[in-house]
């Protein structure tokens, strides 16, 4: 008796995909990059990859993570184009996705990762965050995922190609976070973009959406200085853990990436415009 392997799914073979903040190691950008490789599709990263002058000690990627994360790609048979660029600067942005669709083909599925608060970065009461820390947080968030949005839906549109386009905002963009004052209201803005795109390019035959990922069990939790001052360390996590969160736990990076996965896939040909709460529960509206 002979035994045939089962058919491996990929759903997403011939498709391009960019990812932005898809360098750092345990961040939602790799694993969404990740997912995508595994489900056939080919791969642009696309990442500051180096650390930001007057902040730090705010977390980023480096260009070896960004190599890494090139062969870890490359290894799922993907073909994988990678570009360092600032999403808050538009001469940086169209000069990547212009490199990266040259060697590619032209993108048509977009996950806008990257973005982020913590020191340097907007933390802290509004009354004291500096004001160039408050628009860098605009900027990174808001404009980044604008700016990227619009330089690969230029591309699809001027190809004839449909598309879909994921933002990643946050639970922080439909409620109130003390001391996320600035990262709160970037993340609000992000969801009334996605909403404002999927309008306007619905004719096109392109799809916005964005999920809005809860607390998720990242260096950014484990290790930024960000929640060590919120949350008190390892026991006021713990214990912010099964008082705020229903299910009781922090959520994966490839819980994300599942879910953004999805709404750039064809089984989510009829969602646009949404704001999709990954949050186990935390936040129900």
């Amino acid at each position: 008796m002979s035994f045939t392997q089962p058919e491996v799914k990929r759903p997403l073979a011939g498709k391009v995909a960019l990812v932005t903040g898809a360098a750092r190691p345990r961040s939602i950008g790799r694993a969404t990059a990740l997912q995508l490789a595994r489900d056939g599709a080919d791969v642009a990263c696309l990442d500051i990859a180096r650390p930001y002058p007057d902040a730090p000690v705010h977390g980023t990627a480096s260009r070896d993570d960004l190599a890494d994360l090139a062969q870890e790609l490359s290894a799922h048979g993907a073909k994988v184009a990678t570009a360092e660029a600032d999403v808050a600067d538009e001469g940086e942005v169209e000069r990547a996705v212009a490199r990266v669709s040259e060697e590619l083909g032209t993108v048509t599925l977009v996950a806008n990762i990257a973005g982020g608060s913590g020191p340097g970065f907007g933390l802290g009461p509004l009354l004291d965050v500096p004001a160039a820390e408050f628009r860098r947080v605009l900027d990174v968030n808001v404009v980044g995922t604008w700016l990227v949005s619009k330089a690969c839906a230029r591309r699809m549109m001027a190809a004839g190609e449909p598309g879909r386009i994921c933002n990643v905002s946050s639970q922080a963009g439909k409620r109130a976070f003390p001391f996320l004052g600035a990262y709160c209201t970037a993340k609000a803005g992000v969801i009334l973009l996605t909403q404002t795109l999927a309008a306007e390019l619905g004719p096109s035959r392109i799809s916005v959406n964005a999920v809005c990922p809860g607390t998720v069990d990242t260096d950014l939790i484990n290790k930024d200085a960000m929640f060590e001052s919120i949350m008190g360390g390892p026991e006021g996590l713990a214990s912010f853990v099964q008082r705020e969160i229903p299910l009781g736990r922090l959520q994966t990076a490839e819980e994300i990436a599942a879910a953004i996965c999805w709404l750039l896939s064809d089984d989510a040909r009829g969602v646009t415009g949404e704001a999709l709460n990954v949050s186990a529960g935390q936040t129900m509206v």
